[in-house]
C-alpha cells in the first residue's frame, strides 16, 4: 500500500490486478460476429474543491502558496466525509497543498488508497500570492506569467491531463478528487463554456473520462 500512497505505479495491480493478462488490452470476442471490439473505459471523477481556509477568511490570494483549513474548513471536510461515506470510491487524489491534502484525507478516514500530485494545484499567481484577493476580482486578465505565474489555460491542462492519467488506473470506477476553486472553474469552463463561477468551499461536482475525453456530468453543487 506505501508503494501506492507514494508513487501509484502499483495501482492497477491493487485496484484491478485480478483483471490484468486475462484481457488483452481491454478487448474481448464477440463469438457471435467473431470479431473483437474495445470495452469502453469510463471513470467517475467526484471532484471537491478544498474546505475554507485562512486565506479565504482574510481575502488574500492563494495560488500556490498555502494557508491551513479553519475550524470551519475542517468541518466542513468532515461533513463531506459523512456525505460521501456510501460512495465505493477506488482512490483518492489531491494537489500536494496542504489545504487539499488535509480535506482529502479528512474526508478518506483511511477508507481507500490516496495520492497527490502538483498539476492538481490551484493556479500560479506568482509572486502577486498573498496580496488582496481583490487584485484577482478586478480584472479580466487569465494570463499572470509576468507575475511569474501562469496562464489559466496551462493550469486547466495540466489538471485535465492529470485526471486522463488517473482514469487510466482506474476504468470504470469511481475516483475521488480535491482540488482547488480557480484551477477547477476553468477546467469546467472547458468542458462547459457557459460556467465561469468559483465552487464554493468543500462543493462538487462529477467529471467523466470515457476513453481519454473528459465530459461534464454535473456542475458544482454545496452538498453539506
Amino acid at each position: 500500500m506505501l508503494g501506492w500512497y507514494y508513487g501509484c505505479e502499483s495501482f492497477h495491480a491493487t485496484c484491478y490486478g485480478d483483471l490484468v493478462g486475462t484481457f488483452s488490452d481491454w478487448r474481448f470476442f464477440d463469438r457471435r460476429r467473431n470479431s473483437l471490439y474495445k470495452r469502453t473505459m469510463r471513470t467517475i471523477f467526484y471532484v471537491v474543491r478544498h474546505g475554507q481556509t485562512l486565506f479565504n477568511v482574510k481575502g488574500i490570494i492563494q495560488g500556490f502558496s498555502d494557508s491551513p483549513l479553519t475550524q470551519e474548513g475542517l468541518e466542513q471536510a468532515q461533513k463531506m466525509a459523512e456525505r460521501l461515506k456510501a460512495e465505493d470510491f477506488c482512490f483518492g487524489a489531491s494537489s500536494t497543498s496542504e489545504r487539499a491534502r488535509d480535506t482529502l484525507l479528512t474526508i478518506v478516514q483511511d477508507r481507500f488508497p490516496v495520492a497527490f500530485y502538483k498539476d492538481l494545484k490551484e493556479i500560479g499567481f506568482g509572486n502577486l500570492e498573498g496580496d488582496s484577493i481583490t487584485k484577482l476580482l478586478d480584472t479580466k486578465r487569465t494570463d499572470w506569467t509576468e507575475f511569474g505565474g501562469e496562464t489559466f489555460s496551462q493550469a486547466a491542462s495540466r489538471m485535465e491531463k492529470r485526471l486522463v492519467a488517473l482514469s487510466e488506473k482506474a476504468p470504470n470506477q469511481k475516483v475521488l478528487v480535491v482540488s482547488h476553486g480557480s484551477v477547477i472553474r476553468e477546467v469546467l469552463h472547458d468542458l462547459d463554456a457557459s460556467y465561469y463561477d468559483v465552487m464554493s468551499n468543500c462543493s462538487m461536482c462529477k467529471i467523466a473520462c470515457e476513453d481519454g475525453k473528459l465530459s461534464l456530468l454535473s456542475l458544482p453543487e454545496v452538498l453539506i
